[in-house]
C-alpha cells in the first residue's frame, strides 16, 4: 500500500493532476454559491494546466535537470568494474510484440552497451524491477528485458549481471550498493536519462557507498546554444500549450519532488 501512495499520491501535485483538482474545487464552490470562489479556483487550474503545458516552460525546467547532468558527465569516462544501466525504457516481449522493444529512455541501455564496446568495464549491470498494480501482470523484471535485448545486440550473457528486485531509484542505490560490496567493486559508471541524472547521482553516492561516474545520456533537448534564434513564429509555438510539453514540465518536477523527498529522507 505504501508503495501505491507514493506513485499516486504525487499525481495530485503535477500540474494536471493539481489543475484538474483546482477546477473540481472550482465547481463544487459554484455550486454551493460562492461564484467568485469559483471562477477563482477554476482559473486557476487551467492557468495552471496552460503554464506548464507551454513549451517555453517545459524546456527551461529540462534545461535545467540537463544541463546539469551534462556538467556532472566527464568528457573522458574512465574506465570502472560495472556498467550500470538504471531500469527505463523498454516494452517487456509480450505479444503481439516480436521481442523487447525500446521506447523513450531506451538510450539507457544503447549507452551502456556502447560503454562496453569501448571496454570501459567487464561486466554490465542492468537494473529494474516489475512494477505494476495488476493482478497477474506476466511482464518480467525490466532488468530482465535489458538483458535478454543486450544479448540479442551482441553482448555475452557471461558479461551481464541483473538487479531485478529494485522498484525506485532509492531501491537501486541500495540494492546495488549490496551486490557491490559482494562482488567487490568500488567503481561504477551510473547510466541514466539527463534529467533523472542529477536525483540518481545524489542517491547513488549516498546509499551505496561506491564511487559513482555519471555517464548521462537520453537528452530531451538540445543545449540551449544549439537551439536557434528565436522568431515570431516560435514564440507563438512555445506559448501554445501542447501534450508533449506538459509531460516535459511533468517529469521536471517529478525530479524536483523527488530529489527534496529523499533529501528530507537521507537517502541523497
Amino acid at each position: 500500500m505504501g508503495f501505491l501512495l507514493s506513485k499516486l499520491l504525487p499525481l495530485f501535485v503535477y500540474p494536471l493532476g493539481l489543475g484538474l483538482l483546482l477546477q473540481l474545487a472550482g465547481l463544487g464552490a459554484a455550486a454551493r454559491g460562492k461564484r467568485s470562489w469559483g471562477w477563482g479556483l477554476s482559473g486557476t487550474g487551467i492557468g495552471l494546466i496552460w503554464l506548464f503545458a507551454m513549451p517555453l516552460t517545459s524546456r527551461q525546467l529540462i534545461w535545467g535537470l540537463e544541463e546539469r547532468a551534462a556538467a556532472l558527465t566527464p568528457t573522458e569516462i574512465p574506465n570502472a568494474d560495472v556498467v550500470v544501466v538504471l531500469g527505463g525504457g523498454l516494452r517487456p516481449a509480450l505479444a503481439p510484440r516480436a521481442g523487447v522493444e525500446v521506447a523513450e529512455g531506451g538510450d539507457r541501455l544503447l549507452t551502456g552497451l556502447r560503454l562496453m564496446r569501448a571496454n570501459k568495464a567487464p561486466l554490465l549491470l542492468t537494473s529494474g524491477g516489475q512494477v505494476s498494480f495488476t493482478a497477474g501482470d506476466p511482464a518480467p523484471a525490466e532488468a530482465k528485458s535489458a538483458r535478454l535485448l543486450a544479448i540479442e545486440l551482441g553482448l555475452p550473457p557471461s558479461r551481464i549481471v541483473i538487479n531485478p528486485g529494485s522498484r525506485t531509484t532509492a531501491e537501486e542505490a541500495r540494492d546495488i550498493g549490496a551486490m557491490a560490496r559482494e562482488r567487490g567493486w568500488t567503481r561504477v559508471l551510473l547510466v541514466t536519462s539527463a534529467f533523472h541524472m542529477p536525483r540518481s547521482l545524489a542517491t547513488f553516492r549516498q546509499r551505496s557507498g561506491l564511487q559513482v561516474i555519471p555517464v548521462a545520456c537520453d537528452y530531451q533537448l538540445p543545449n540551449r546554444s544549439r537551439y536557434g534564434r528565436p522568431t515570431a513564429g516560435s514564440l507563438l509555438l512555445g506559448l501554445a500549450p501542447n501534450a508533449e510539453a506538459l509531460h516535459l514540465s511533468s517529469l521536471a518536477l517529478k525530479e524536483h519532488l523527488g530529489l527534496a523527498l529523499y533529501r528530507l529522507k537521507g537517502w541523497s
